[in-house]
């Protein structure tokens, strides 16, 4: 029997859950952001200010606005990595919690707690390890691209595919988001995005699909079927000009699919392999990464 992982008769939804407004550290407005993600054709966003709820009531405009806020730790191991969880979905109330800044445990729990799920941010920009990740519990997704933790604005830390996969490979598959994490407005908006699938344009429905793992990242791609059936993926997207299947496999002949005019890939599983995950990239080269998928029940 085929297992849809990207369902192709459900809705995709487009949307940011990462950004920064003069609320915090950000250069413009709510108002401003939201217009931006608007007018480059989104359909949700939430405004994720540091330390600090932005009443989405408060902001005229057609998206879905969902309530967020991102969170930020410091591991004291000679400041080598930090911790940021982004919270999405949570009450107005959420910074009144105690002790939510203790920990980036207490801050999952909060976020919980407030009716939210929990992101965690830029592994590869924080220098985060795989045992930092997988410490915590309660998360919903994590950030496998962040576009300004890349250059211009950063170094190129933006990706964090080799950080999850080690993840992966010890059991831990986390569904995959992108975001803009935007600050200047200066090109560092409406690049990324999650696609979410699911049948209505509604926060309830969109954050359990998120957590489900019912979504990918891009930067442009569609990938617009995912599944498995008789212990092969395949996988229907946009035009592309290479499809690679990740896994816990150090070596795999049919692993990358590299051609003009790519819509269609598949690849047989090997009985070794634990996880699997896909990334597109198209003719721009930009990007799109499946959220990883655990092969233990197969």
């Amino acid at each position: 029997m085929k297992r849809y992982f990207i369902d192709p008769t459900l809705p995709q939804w487009k949307g940011n859950f990462h950004c920064h407004t003069t609320e915090s550290d950000g250069h413009r407005t709510p108002a401003e952001v939201a217009r931006f993600y608007e007018e480059a054709g989104y359909d949700f966003l939430a405004i994720t200010d540091h330390r600090k709820v932005v009443d989405p009531a408060s902001i005229r405009s057609g998206l879905l606005l969902i309530p967020g806020t991102e969170l930020d730790y410091f591991i004291t191991r000679g400041h080598r990595q930090a911790i940021h969880i982004v919270g999405v979905g949570v009450d107005l109330g959420l910074m009144d919690t105690p002790g939510l800044m203790d920990s980036p445990q207490q801050g999952i729990d909060g976020i919980i707690a407030a009716g939210g799920k929990a992101i965690f941010a830029h592994p590869a920009w924080s220098l985060n390890d795989p045992e930092a990740i997988m410490g915590l519990r309660g998360l919903s997704a994590v950030e496998v691209y962040n576009h300004m933790s890349d250059d211009p604005w950063n170094g190129r830390r933006g990706d964090s595919t080799a950080i999850l996969d080690l993840c992966c490979a010890d059991g831990c598959c986390l569904p995959y988001v992108a975001g803009d994490d935007c600050h200047n407005y200066d090109g560092d908006q409406c690049h990324s995005a999650l696609i979410v699938t699911c049948a209505e344009r509604e926060q309830g429905a969109v954050l359990n699909a998120m957590a489900q793992g019912r979504v990918y990242a891009s930067q442009g791609p569609v990938i617009k079927e995912l599944s498995i059936e008789d212990d092969t993926v395949y996988l229907r997207c946009s035009t592309a000009q290479q499809v690679i299947f990740n896994s816990n496999a150090m070596y795999a002949k049919e692993r990358v699919v590299v051609r003009r005019g790519i819509t269609e890939a598949s690849y047989p599983l090997r009985d070794y392999e634990t996880f699997i995950r896909v990334e597109v990239t198209d003719l721009w080269g930009r990007g799109a990464w499946s959220s990883p998928i655990l092969l233990k029940d197969r």
